[in-house]
């Protein structure tokens, strides 16, 4: 009967089995199959824990936690385990609470994104994705028709965009900066 080999990495961890070969000189000076094991390998097979790896230790198999691939946070920088064995300290699976200044950063950048996209849209209706040339045409077809129209425009959306982030300012928590919603009229 062929005889199984659990074979280990030069650390020691399990990799692979696979079959011992026969030594037919010793074999036939023995009169019975005599095997010859292949280099960090052992007759004992491991017993692998989930979520473990089974590492060769003073002659014996033992577990090791493996976590091996899996990225989350160690103190709320990015990270990814590379290595057998316990999670670092400072290990968390979940992302760092965003802080109240990095919200109130994204929060900004909508605000103005919202100013933009409201003064396009109050030049340019109906037009989906007016081009600069089509903004241009608007403003000058507006200031045609009605020559306060322009800074009319500008005045209300620049007024809601400070009130805006008037709000963000104060606001003091980042659950606060986000119920913040960005709104125009356009």
């Amino acid at each position: 009967m062929p005889q199984l080999a659990y074979c280990c990495n030069a650390e020691g961890y399990y990799t692979h089995t696979e079959y011992c070969t026969v030594d037919p000189l010793e074999s036939a000076a023995q009169g019975q199959d005599v095997f010859v094991l292949p280099a960090n390998a052992y007759v004992d097979a491991p017993v692998i824990a989930k979520g473990c790896v089974a590492r060769r230790v003073n002659g014996a198999w033992v577990d090791v936690e493996n976590h091996v691939g899996e990225q989350g946070y160690i103190n709320g920088v990015p990270a990814e385990i590379k290595e057998y064995g316990p999670l670092p300290e400072g290990w968390s699976a979940t992302p760092p609470a965003p802080t109240l200044a990095d919200v109130q950063a994204a929060k900004r950048a909508e605000i103005d994104a919202g100013f933009e996209a409201a003064l396009i849209a109050s030049l340019t209706m109906p037009s989906v994705n007016p081009s600069a040339v089509e903004v241009a045409v608007g403003a000058a077809a507006l200031a045609g028709v009605d020559p306060d129209g322009p800074a009319y425009i500008m005045q209300t959306h620049s007024t809601r965009r400070a009130s805006l982030l008037a709000a963000v300012d104060a606001a003091t928590t980042p659950e606060a900066v986000q119920a913040i919603t960005v709104t125009y009229a356009v």
